[in-house]
Order: structure tokens, then C-alpha cells, then sequence
């Protein structure tokens, strides 16, 4: 239980700050508009939150499950074809959209792979 605990601070920590540097990639090429950042911050929450409630019992872990994984959906829909897509594929730089689509795909692979590195 308190491994899961502690599990869950790291990801309420780190997950935003990796959504967020979506955010300021486009920021910094100045076409980030603040629904970006709102949309991706409630998608991480979405995502976290009935996760953590599963895992502690206060949730059906099912209902936790699906809840949790259309958060990340919204995520990804987001970060792929959503405003933030729309805006890194029409304004960035080759550089920039290099950035970006490596975070996008370490977003998409590396969180759907981590639940068999976890069980392992």
C-alpha cells in the first residue's frame, strides 16, 4: 500500500511536468494557446486519479481502469491530433517537430509498455 502511495506522488509529480513540456515547446514557437496546457493537465488528473483510487480501494479497479486509460486517450488525441498536434505539424520548426514527436511517442510507447515492465 504505501509503495503505491509513493508510486502515485511520483506520478502526480512527474506526468504533469512531461505534459506541461508539450505546452512550452509550443509556447516557446508562440503557438501555445492555455487550453492546451488546461486540456492536458485535466487529461494527466483523468488518467492519475481513478488509478489511485483502484489501486486503494475505493474504486472498482474496472471502472478505475477504463476512467484511467480515457484519460491517457485524451492524452494522446491531444498531443496527435488535437489543437497542440495541429499547432506542432503547422508552425514548428524541423527541430521542434523532431522534439516533439519523440515526447509524443515516448508518451504513447513507453506508457502503454510500462505496466508489463512493472509486473516483471
Amino acid at each position: 500500500a504505501c509503495a503505491q502511495f509513493h508510486r502515485y506522488i511520483d506520478w502526480l509529480l512527474t506526468v504533469p511536468l512531461l505534459m506541461i513540456e508539450f505546452y512550452l515547446i509550443l509556447r516557446a514557437i508562440g503557438v501555445a494557446s492555455g487550453g492546451i496546457f488546461w486540456r492536458l493537465l485535466i487529461g494527466t488528473l483523468v488518467m492519475l486519479i481513478p488509478g489511485y483510487m483502484a489501486e486503494a480501494g475505493y474504486l472498482n479497479i474496472t471502472v478505475g481502469f477504463v476512467i484511467g486509460m480515457a484519460g491517457w486517450f485524451y492524452i494522446l488525441y491531444e498531443i496527435f491530433l488535437g489543437e497542440a498536434g495541429k499547432a506542432a505539424e503547422a508552425s514548428a520548426s524541423a527541430a521542434v517537430k523532431y522534439a516533439y514527436n519523440a515526447m509524443r511517442w515516448i508518451v504513447t510507447v513507453g506508457w502503454a509498455i510500462y505496466p508489463s515492465l512493472r509486473a516483471s
